[in-house]
C-alpha cells in the first residue's frame, strides 16, 4: 500500500490549518524548526530530523530524531524526502519552504525537479502557494478555485507541444522557454483544466490572488 507522507519545514510564510491535513497524512516528518510548527498546531511527528539548533519546542523522549551537522552536502528537506521514500511514501507533501530566503526557495523547487520521477505526487504547498512538476505525456486534469492563478514554467531548456484546455488563456502545440516566462498568471475559465506536455520539465505554480 502506497503511503502519504508530510514534511512540515522550519519556514511557513502563509501558515493554514496543518492539523486537519496531518490526520489523513500516515508519516509526518519534521525538518528542524519545523517542529515547533507542528507543536502548535499540536501535531505529533513520526521523524524529526535536521541540527535541531533552532528548536525551542520540548521533544518527547519517544519521538526518533535524527541528528546532522549542519556542514553537509544535502539540504535538512532532501534528506526528508529520501527518508520518504525509504519509509514507502510515494504521495508527499512538502508544507512550507516557500518565501522568506530566495536561495532555500529556489533550492526546494530544485528537489521538486529532482524527486518527482520517484514519487506518484510531490507537492510543495503553504496556505497561499502550491508547486508541483507536471510530467511529461501524461494529462494533467487541475480542478478550478476561486480566486487563484495558476502558471506553468519550463525548468528545462523547452517545453514541446504544451496544450492548455479550459483556461483564461489557452495554447496548442505552444513551446515554453525556460527564458521566457509567458505562461504566468492563467486563469480558470471552466470547472477543469487540462494541461500536457509532451516534453521537458515543466512547473506548475497554483497561487492566491
Amino acid at each position: 500500500m502506497n503511503k502519504r507522507a508530510a514534511i512540515i519545514t522550519s519556514y511557513i510564510d502563509t501558515p493554514f490549518p496543518m492539523k486537519d491535513d496531518a490526520e489523513s497524512m500516515d508519516i509526518i516528518i519534521c525538518t528542524d524548526g519545523g517542529y515547533d510548527l507542528a507543536s502548535e498546531q499540536k501535531i505529533r511527528p513520526n521523524f524529526l530530523l535536521g541540527d535541531l539548533d533552532s528548536i525551542t519546542s520540548p521533544i518527547p523522549e519517544d519521538i526518533p530524531v535524527i541528528r546532522f551537522n549542519p556542514e553537509k552536502d544535502y539540504t535538512d528537506l532532501q534528506l526528508a524526502i529520501e527518508m520518504a521514500l525509504e519509509i514507502g511514501a510515494s504521495d508527499i507533501e512538502i508544507w512550507g519552504g516557500i518565501g522568506g530566503r530566495l536561495d532555500h526557495t529556489i533550492a526546494n523547487i530544485q528537489m521538486l525537479s529532482n524527486f518527482s520521477e520517484k514519487c506518484q505526487r510531490l507537492i510543495l504547498r503553504d496556505g497561499a502557494n502550491e508547486a508541483m512538476i507536471l510530467s511529461a505525456g501524461t494529462v494533467h486534469k487541475i480542478e478550478a478555485r476561486d480566486g487563484w492563478y495558476f502558471s506553468l514554467f519550463s525548468l528545462s531548456d523547452t517545453c514541446q507541444d504544451l496544450k492548455i484546455e479550459g483556461a483564461k488563456y489557452n495554447v496548442d502545440n505552444f513551446t515554453l522557454t525556460r527564458n521566457y516566462p509567458i505562461a504566468v498568471s492563467n486563469e480558470f475559465a471552466s470547472d477543469i483544466v487540462s494541461i500536457t506536455v509532451s516534453g521537458g520539465t515543466l512547473l506548475l505554480v497554483l497561487a492566491s490572488k
